[in-house]
């Protein structure tokens, strides 16, 4: 009898983990949507607020950016300079694992300056999200461009 007990409890254990595992994964794509929106709102205060004061971005090309102010003053620029009309994620892979969470996939945006011709962008990305007070918020980010797709030759 007792080993029953202990069986049911193991199960019932197990299924809590993946209810809370699935509800996590539901939130942090919930949390991925609204980053990803702001940035095509244009809505910096939005994107910040998804992000953790311990933030840390890395960009192919660019000095690593460290810390929210450093972070405010990316994002700020990067929305003065740019409209981002269109921003598509393909979540490739979600991991969570209690307070943490890594997403990575690819990315294709739009990004128009306020003067001058529209730049197509793709590469791959890498979020870890890390819930804080309940909420999710990055805590790494990563992009890497990818080269535009070659053009089929001619016969």
């Amino acid at each position: 009898m007792k080993r029953l007990v202990l069986l049911a409890l193991a199960l019932a254990a197990c299924g809590r983990s993946s209810a809370t595992s699935s509800a996590d994964s539901t939130a942090v794509m919930a949390a991925s949507e609204q980053y990803r929106q702001a940035w095509i709102d244009g809505d910096t205060a939005t994107a910040l607020g998804r992000v953790s004061n311990d933030i840390r971005i890395f960009i192919s090309g660019v000095p690593d950016i460290v810390g929210p102010d450093a972070t405010r003053n990316l994002f700020a620029s990067e929305m003065a300079t740019y409209r981002v009309p269109s921003l598509t994620l393909i979540h490739q892979d979600l991991v969570v694992r209690g307070d943490h969470a890594i997403d990575i996939g690819t990315y294709e945006e739009t990004q128009v300056p306020k003067t001058g011709a529209p730049i197509q962008g793709r590469g791959r990305f890498m979020t870890i999200w890390r819930r804080e007070n309940g909420e999710w918020r990055i805590i790494r980010y990563m992009l890497n461009e990818l080269p535009a797709p070659a053009l089929p030759r001619a016969p």
